[in-house]
């Protein structure tokens, strides 16, 4: 009995081993296409062409960052740059939000790609009518002063509380004599009083991040002298220096004490 069982379990055991080498070592039937190797397989994001992606220059907003475009574009024929835009402000701006709106670093971070645009106000020009470059919410006036004068620059809106005036020289920065507008909160009047000894070149910025301003509601920027401009030569006083790079308002609109007229800037 034990014999016939291991005859039969031999049997059977041999049985399946051909039966599975005669399925594994079959050939393909003739006449079928074989399947394709997955090295031979196509994928349309493998063959997509690689692109260099500059990465996005972070800027502080309300809330949390805003992206920044991490290029500059010029002014056609030109080597004066095209502000970047900033996202509009929606909320009326706090100190959290002046301090994060660091315009000179954004001028300085420009300026390696081209000249700031400015726009120069005549010596004679009491009053001026204009508004900001958008999306980028600002725009440059570069005033002269001669050495120990003092000039007074307003700016006036029915929407005031969403402006604020900058003073900087020409690198963009606070100068001496700049130091009380820079550490004010908001100012919507400068006072610049020229401590050199030769004449000087101030730039004023209007900033206004809300865009209230445009061609139907201009802001008024008021420009009070302590000297006789007809009296006085400035003349030689160089606007375009540092970063800045001369870029009259077509926009603006210039009062003077004798004279009332469009864009109106100093030889």
């Amino acid at each position: 009995m034990r014999l016939r069982f291991s005859q039969h379990h031999s049997i059977n055991a041999f049985t399946c081993l051909a039966l599975a080498t005669t399925i594994c070592g079959a050939s393909r039937p003739e006449g079928k296409t074989p399947r394709p190797e997955p090295s031979a397989m196509t994928s349309s994001v493998a063959q997509a062409p690689s692109r260099a992606v500059q990465a996005p220059s972070p800027s502080r907003i309300q809330g949390g960052f805003q992206t920044r475009a991490n290029f500059v574009a010029r002014y056609p024929g030109t080597h004066i740059v095209v502000p970047r835009p900033w996202d509009r402000c929606m909320m009326l701006p706090d100190s959290f939000y002046w301090r994060t709106r660091d315009l000179s670093t954004e001028i300085q971070w420009m300026a390696r790609r081209g000249f700031i645009p400015v726009s120069p106000v005549g010596d004679s020009v009491e009053v001026l009518s204009d508004y900001t470059m958008q999306p980028a919410g600002w725009r440059a006036y570069g005033i002269s002063v001669p050495a120990g004068g003092t000039v007074q620059v307003e700016v006036k809106h029915p929407n005031l509380a969403w402006f604020r005036l900058m003073l900087v020289d020409k690198w963009g920065v606070p100068g001496p004599g700049m130091l009380q507008a820079a550490i004010a909160h908001q100012p919507v009047m400068v006072t610049y009083k020229n401590p050199n000894k030769d004449d000087r070149a101030i730039y004023v910025i209007v900033d206004d991040p809300a865009w209230w301003s445009d061609a139907k509601s201009p802001y008024t920027l008021e420009v009070r002298r302590d000297w006789d401009p007809a009296k006085t030569d400035l003349s030689k006083v160089q606007m375009v220096a540092g970063l800045w790079g001369a870029s009259p308002s077509v926009s603006a609109e210039f009062r003077h004490s004798s004279l009332t007229g469009p864009a109106v800037y100093p030889h």
